[in-house]
């Protein structure tokens, strides 16, 4: 059921605090619907939503809004115009604090790289696509605390940003009455303590908040700062390797780990720490090249196929031996260029390699099947749908198209009912499906 406290805690941001959203985004559709959402629903006026297309653009207009006083909410995409934002995500919150909220755009992703977004600072993440009920509730926990303690937090912090760690020891303390062992509570505490220069009790502090909250990565890397601070480099290194299987894809933490065993004399484990820095750094620069390639390759494929096969095969070639289930969709795009220029022999051999990365797909059997359909090979097309269909019962749903297919493998197979069974069900889907209706009508008359 829809909670209205969500509708009034986004007006109230917008209200009170003078808030602003800022879009980083050239998803028009998501733009779109965020507008609609907030139009509709909240009645709040368009002028308060600013769309932004690039970076350089995004600092400008956080400058402009800063100057008038505008408290800012900023979508940004996890990944804009082929880059990764993660370092402007990062800079965001280090530079501008409590000036502004930032909430990541992203399709589905691997935890991994969840976990890194919010230890960058990210205050929020969106999985697109979202209903509008699930908008405005999204953006309600960003901009309000829920409850007295979440206010309480906000407080202390603010005491904090503005010297007075004092009372920001006092507002920590009366969290903790509230709700005892908060791990955000103890977090405020240790950070009040070590402003005053009382490094013992902080670091008891942030201990204390690390054993009440497993995934909480905040008090570890405070705990390895102070260790840093005190020069204690293997208690540092304990609690960054600790952050690490946490948090694995932070270059920054691994380049400290490297340096780390550099200044304790152990160069081996110095080296693999550094080697995984640049994998990972390499990997991010490899995606990046990949993704420009396949906007490309996108662009090219009804125009100019050959064009867009040999961009897609420069976007898989760019990441080698670095190919995983995301590269996927890249295959089955290579396949389909080749099958459109009649080379259905080469397009099984791409798809049989994502086989490998992904053997349990049963969208790659049923491409390899329109292949060996394409090359009048109806034998092999009727096995490897066979084996898509054990996969995927379901694969007939995606589209009626999809059922007309199946149905012609069947029918050149001489499995009759099921052919007649899937292009019943392709008129099931779209009761004007003209091919669909003609196939049916040639095996009805004994075709």
């Amino acid at each position: 059921m829809k909670n209205k406290q969500y509708d009034d805690d986004v007006r109230e941001f917008i209200a009170l605090q003078n808030g602003v959203f800022l879009v980083v985004s050239t998803d028009s559709l998501f733009n779109k619907n965020l507008r609609g959402t907030l139009l509709r629903h909240l009645t709040i006026k368009d002028e308060c939503v600013h769309n932004i297309t690039t970076i350089e653009a995004l600092h400008k207009d956080i400058k402009l809004f800063r100057s008038k006083n505008h408290k800012l909410l900023i979508f940004i995409e996890r990944e804009l115009n082929g880059r990764n934002t993660s370092d402007l995500i990062r800079y965001l919150k280090s530079d501008y604090s409590n000036a502004l909220y930032v909430i990541v755009l992203t399709t589905e992703v691997e935890r991994d790289k969840l976990v890194l977004l919010h230890e960058l600072g990210a205050d929020n993440i969106i999985t697109k696509p979202i209903s509008p009920d699930t908008l405005i509730e999204k953006i309600a926990f960003t901009v309000k605390p829920r409850g007295q303690i979440g206010e309480l937090m906000d407080k202390g912090r603010q005491s904090l940003d503005m010297g007075d760690p004092l009372e920001a020891a006092k507002t920590a303390k009366q969290v903790l009455d509230i709700k005892p062992n908060s791990p955000a509570g103890l977090l405020l505490m240790g950070d009040a303590l070590r402003a005053m220069g009382k490094r013992d009790e902080a670091l008891r502090a942030y201990t204390q908040a690390e054993k009440g909250a497993k995934l909480f990565l905040d008090p570890l890397k405070k705990i390895a700062a102070l260790h840093h601070d005190d020069g204690n480099t293997a208690e540092e290194l304990r609690f960054l390797e600790r952050l690490d299987k946490l948090s694995p894809l932070n270059v920054d933490r691994k380049v400290d780990i490297g340096t780390g065993y550099i200044k304790l004399g152990d160069a081996d484990k110095a080296k693999t720490a550094f080697d995984q820095a640049v994998r990972i750094a390499t990997k991010e620069a490899l995606d990046a090249v990949s993704r420009v390639t396949q906007t490309i390759a996108v662009r090219c494929m009804d125009i100019a196929p050959e064009l867009s096969e040999q961009y897609l095969r420069q976007a898989l070639g760019t990441r080698k031996n670095m190919l995983d289930r995301s590269d996927i969709e890249t295959f089955n795009r290579l396949g389909l260029m080749l099958r459109r220029q009649g080379k259905w022999q080469e397009a099984i051999i791409e798809y049989r390699k994502a086989l490998k990365i992904s053997p349990d797909d049963g969208g790659l059997f049923y491409n390899i099947s329109m292949a060996f359909t394409e090359g009048r090979q109806y034998i092999e097309a009727y096995q490897y749908l066979d084996r898509a269909l054990t996969l995927n019962a379901d694969l007939w749903r995606t589209s009626e198209a999809v059922c007309y297919n199946i149905a012609t493998v069947y029918r050149r197979y001489g499995k009759k009912e099921q052919a007649l069974d899937y292009l019943k069900r392709a008129l099931d889907l779209n009761p004007d499906y003209a091919k669909a209706k003609t196939l049916l009508e040639e095996i009805g008359q004994g075709g």
